[in-house]
């Protein structure tokens, strides 16, 4: 097996695996119960997406193939192999083109995570100082990258891993942030709203203003003008004393309607099988087309 291939890559960050610098726990897929390491303790993932120019791709490209080539000799790469890229000018799997998202068109996206902290620098008065913080999603990075390949691990499929060792800050880049828009999340269109709805904030009317009692304070109603609350007249002993008050019976119990059951994390998740990755394709000689 082979023992990797070290290369620096320039690119951009277009997304993280949790914090850039402190990275985010791993969990077990379709359980989502912590995924634990040989000492018992929950592991982390440090990563990110990095988006390297399809006219810089010549040394990221044929590394990449020359690692996955140690598995396969023949230089048969199967459909399943992972090989850790997208196509930033491709669909993605709702169909929709990668090319719509910041930092994608004309690029090719390595997922670059590793299981160890990632170490970060900044070129300062000529020299590179170690730093932990200063570094965003959308900056310009420069990466040392160790590609590796592996065959199928459990039933897990065979690919490459990409884990980046230091990260030296390039320049400042307009921030991503990976989160869905509201365009995404309900549409574009606009909303059919309720015949009982006001478009305008509903105002109380003028001079019915509501009193709100201090606390502790009893909440008395208010009077009505111009009609005097009725007086309290004493009771005469002579009066004679009204009849207890029946008790009422108790009224039976309705049981709430039953809604969706509550969710529990233990329980696992839908399984999707995720799609095969396109194998691509080898020029005669073995090895495969440098995208010009």
């Amino acid at each position: 097996m082979s023992a990797g291939t070290t290369i620096m890559v320039q690119g951009r960050l277009v997304w993280t695996s949790g914090n850039l610098f402190t990275g985010k726990l791993k969990t077990e897929y379709g359980t989502q119960t912590p995924k634990l390491n040989k000492a018992g303790e929950q592991m982390k993932e440090y990563g990110f997406g990095l988006a390297v120019p399809k006219t810089a791709l010549t040394e990221v490209w044929n590394a990449l193939h020359q690692e996955a080539y140690t598995l396969y000799p023949n230089r048969q790469i199967p459909p399943a192999f992972a090989m850790k890229y997208k196509d930033g000018d491709g669909i993605d799997d709702k169909g929709q083109p990668f090319a719509n998202r910041e930092g994608y068109a004309g690029h090719m996206i390595l997922a670059c995570t590793t299981s160890l902290s990632i170490k970060y620098f900044k070129h300062e008065a000529g020299a590179n100082i170690m730093i932990n913080e200063g570094i965003k999603c959308g900056d310009y990075v420069n990466v040392q990258l160790t590609i590796k390949a592996h065959p199928a691990i459990g039933q897990g499929k065979p690919g490459l891993y990409l884990n980046p060792n230091a990260v030296q800050l390039l320049g400042y880049g307009k921030e991503i942030i990976n989160t869905p828009s509201g365009d995404q999340i309900f549409g574009a269109a606009a909303p059919s709203v309720p015949a009982e709805a006001s478009a305008t904030p509903i105002v109380p009317p003028q001079g019915h203003a509501q009193l709100v009692p201090a606390p502790g304070q009893p909440v008395v109603a208010p009077a009505h003008y111009g009609v005097l609350p009725p007086v309290h007249q004493p009771q005469s002993a002579a009066q004679p004393v009204p009849p207890p008050v029946q008790p009422v019976a108790p009224q039976p119990v309705v049981a709430p309607v039953a809604g969706p059951p509550a969710f529990n994390p233990a329980e696992p998740l839908p399984n999707f099988a995720p799609a095969a990755p396109v194998q691509q394709p080898v020029a005669p000689g073995g090895m495969p087309p440098i995208p010009q």
